[in-house]
């Protein structure tokens, strides 16, 4: 019995220590706001991200690349007149 008791505590005691990274970890995100960035700020803070499945990716600026529909569709499909 004593060895399931100290399976017990090994693991409470890993799941508690795996809750303060990741509380420290995401703190210091909030704090610098890196969570967009490729790079965390510290050890901690990756850990956490590899922890909560956290995956950034650069996406670029959207505002960029936007096309309009009309751009979209083709010369048929465009309406032509006053209601356009």
């Amino acid at each position: 019995m004593a060895a399931i008791e100290w399976i017990v505590v090994a693991s409470a005691v890993g799941f508690a220590l795996i809750v303060m990274i990741v509380i420290i970890g995401v703190h210091q995100e909030e704090r610098y706001l890196t969570l967009t960035d490729r790079t965390a700020p510290s050890l901690i803070a990756q850990l956490a991200r590899l922890v909560l499945g956290r995956y950034v990716r650069k996406e670029g600026d959207r505002r960029r690349y936007r096309s309009y529909p009309d751009d979209l569709m083709s010369s048929r499909d465009r309406r032509v007149g006053p209601r356009s």
